[in-house]
């Protein structure tokens, strides 16, 4: 636990700090939990109860495609999407009582208030004055992975303490202006996989409709989303679209930032390697020469052009496998000992949402090594019943 708390840290520190102070750090964020999970687990390999063969297709097609790597950078990247299943091996491991549960949730609520402190620095409420752009993209992401942890405590116990943590988790792409998190974080409460009423999650949705057109016609979006700072949702729709495939027109007063024509560059050659891909890590000499970035905006896209068709359709079937097993697993578990099976089953909606347009699977330190570290939690409380009243509701 420490290890992914140092690993957070050190990820999170350029994003908040000025002028980038603790870039050179940021190594730290996947590599540290990596070798602190994997040492755990040499000393521990016997009492691993994580499904990773769930996941061993895609590791062995990630592996093999690395061996045949043309591509700079292309043993890093693949290092990094695979560190979340050795963390959450690791956290399976562990022996995990009444205490150690208590202590992970408790963790969990600092973190929280913590991250809420890093996205006020960063996005400047706290001085005041909203950036128009902040550097804290990344956060929406690891936002939507503690909005699903809370939305699963309030719709198993009714608190509304629960229900004010998940509001504020949700506010924190609107501070950091990111249109994707918006969407991501807000429907953890009305698509979490735990026991809701349909009725409330239809009343939700359609409160979210509401605010979300309020929230769009925004000088702060508006600004965001068009060069002119005027647009409508259905010119928002349809550029949307285009971008994802690569195909159509795109208004020139549509803030693509790029990804437009990434896009249309990396699907126009899918044909060229349709089911096997370009080899890993292929994008990243495409992106940097047109977006500046490394990766495409895009991980579907990425996994199309890199691994194929074959390899993406390996990858979503892991996701969901995974999702469906933990969320079996969680029905039949004791309440308290559902919990993290529960938040790491539906973490997986928000991460297929990112997917559409950014880097998740790689931001390993943001998102993969903590959703990872909950499912591996989850896991673990199976394996020893807690007794009656032991543990907080």
């Amino acid at each position: 636990m420490l290890a992914l708390a140092v690993g957070m840290l050190a990820s999170y520190l350029p994003e908040i700090l000025p002028g980038g102070l603790g870039s050179g750090l940021s190594f730290l964020g996947w590599m540290f939990p990596l070798l602190a999970s994997a040492f755990y687990l040499l000393v521990n390999i016997q009492r691993i109860r994580f499904p990773i063969v769930i996941w061993i297709p895609w590791a062995l097609w990630a592996l093999i495609y690395l061996v045949f790597a043309e591509a700079a950078n292309a043993l890093q990247r693949t290092v990094m999407m695979l560190t979340p299943l050795v963390v959450g091996a690791a956290f399976s491991a562990m022996a995990v009582n009444e205490a150690v549960f208590e202590k992970c949730r408790q963790w969990l609520v600092y973190f929280l208030w913590i991250f809420l402190g890093a996205a006020a620095m960063a996005t400047g409420l706290a001085v005041g004055r909203l950036y128009d752009l902040s550097s804290f993209a990344a956060g929406s992401i690891t936002a939507s992975l503690l909005a699903a942890w809370f939305a699963v405590l309030y719709t198993t116990g009714r608190q509304k303490k629960y229900l004010i943590y998940w509001g504020l988790l949700a506010l924190v792409p609107v501070l950091a202006n990111t249109r994707t998190g918006m969407v991501a974080v807000a429907l953890t409460l009305p698509l979490v996989l735990t026991p809701f009423a349909f009725y409330k999650r239809i009343l939700i949705i359609g409160l979210m409709i509401f605010v979300g057109i309020g929230l769009f016609y925004t000088e702060r979006i508006q600004n965001k989303m068009f060069y002119s700072g005027e647009g409508t949702l259905q010119e928002a729709f349809e550029n949307t679209l285009n971008i994802l495939a690569g195909e159509g027109k795109v208004n020139f007063n549509f803030a693509s930032s790029g990804r437009y024509w990434l896009n249309k560059i990396l699907i126009s050659r899918l044909d060229e390697a349709y089911w096997m891909g370009h080899g890993a890590n292929a994008t990243e000499a495409i992106s940097v020469s047109i977006t500046r970035v490394t990766h495409p905006h895009n991980d579907w896209l990425r996994l199309r052009y890199e691994y194929g068709m074959v390899g993406m359709v390996i990858f979503g079937l892991a996701m969901l496998g995974q999702a469906i097993h933990a969320w079996l697993r969680a029905r039949r578990a004791p309440a308290q000992q559902a919990l993290f099976l529960y938040a790491g089953a539906t973490s997986f909606i928000p991460m297929a949402i990112f997917m559409l347009s950014d880097n998740v699977i790689m931001y390993a330190a943001w998102f993969g090594n903590l959703q990872f570290a909950m499912l591996g939690l989850g896991y673990a409380l199976l394996q020893r019943p807690f007794r009656a009243g032991a543990a907080r509701s």
